[in-house]
């Protein structure tokens, strides 16, 4: 028998979190899975560390209908404040398909009534059974950074098992057969993939994908590894030139966020459960903390009991869940 919340799970309040603010989905309410970061990369640019578990290996983590309880009973108090939800998004602090749940997990969560969104890095996809898993949602996002072997291990430093070929062979065959919205997403880094030719052999890769839209991004948040930074402008301009006139249904999202968070709980475990997947900028911090009528002084009191830590990045300060860097 499983037990409700594991060892290895996160605090209840960062379980489910939001709802949170996306550019590509609306008011999206996240779903947290995951105590540390767990995950089959290793990312330069990840908004929420470095990875401290590596693995390809699936397991189990959170009892789904436990997770289903507490986003049914957060939905609730949502509604009640009329708060609107355009989806649930699974969106742990780690890779979503290395839980062998997720297929039970997104068949509870939809009797919500809400539509599933999954965002995953892609480098499952060649094992039947999460290709079987993704099928149920209703929007899937895979990240293709790249199609060169050597920038990929620069780039997504992934598990010395992983194959780069398998995982875009298999991408391709997903999206064959998917009737959901699906949309793919690369990072562009600078002096790592910011050039013409990484986008001429990915652009060429992507025209073999049924796909709504190609996204391409720019770190914005406090990354894994500091040397990490988004491409200068003038060649954001010239990439976004060729995206523009090469990819097809393609948008640069080269911002964050502009829209403010929302909840319903409990202030402070509304604060962590969303920094723990979602470093906050400190206007969105204080935007949030006011609409909810809550003590300015929070955010002192967070930092000195460790729950959270400052952090600055791009001439922009941000405030991240102390698990994150500790």
């Amino acid at each position: 028998m499983d037990k409700k919340f594991p060892d290895n799970s996160p605090i209840e309040g960062s379980i489910v979190f939001g709802p949170v603010p996306s550019r590509r989905l609306g008011s999206s309410l996240g779903i947290n899975t995951m105590k540390v970061k767990t995950c089959t990369y290793n990312c330069v640019y990840c908004q929420v560390g470095r990875t401290r578990r590596c693995l390809i290996n699936r397991d189990k983590y959170l009892n789904p209908h436990e997770v289903f309880k507490l986003a049914a009973k957060k939905i609730k108090l949502l509604s009640e404040k009329k708060v609107r939800i355009d989806y649930i998004s699974i969106v742990p602090i780690g890779e979503p398909t290395l839980d062998m749940y997720l297929s039970e997990e997104i068949e509870l969560l939809r009797g919500v009534g809400c539509k599933i969104a999954v965002f995953t890095n892609s480098s499952l996809l060649w094992n039947d059974e999460v290709k079987e898993s993704l099928m149920l949602a209703d929007y899937v996002s895979v990240k293709v950074d790249t199609v060169k072997e050597t920038t990929w291990r620069k780039l997504d430093r992934p598990h010395g098992k992983l194959k780069l070929n398998d995982i875009l062979n298999a991408v391709i065959e997903f999206s064959k057969s998917f009737k959901g919205v699906l949309s793919t997403e690369t990072m562009l880094v600078k002096n790592i993939n910011d050039n013409i030719d990484e986008l001429k052999e990915l652009s060429e890769y992507l025209r073999n994908i049924r796909r709504y839209k190609s996204y391409f991004t720019i770190p914005v948040r406090p990354p894994a590894e500091c040397y990490v930074s988004a491409p200068d402008i003038q060649t954001l301009s010239e990439l976004s030139g060729f995206i523009k006139i090469k990819i097809s249904d393609s948008e640069m999202l080269c911002f964050s966020e502009g829209k403010d968070f929302d909840g319903a709980d409990n202030l402070e475990e509304e604060l962590l459960g969303i920094m723990a997947v979602h470093p906050m900028t400190e206007e969105a911090v204080k935007k949030f903390i006011i609409s909810k009528h809550g003590d300015p002084k929070i955010l002192e009191r967070m930092i000195a009991g460790r729950l959270i830590v400052k952090h600055n990045y791009d001439g922009k300060t941000f405030y991240r869940n102390y698990n994150l860097v500790k």
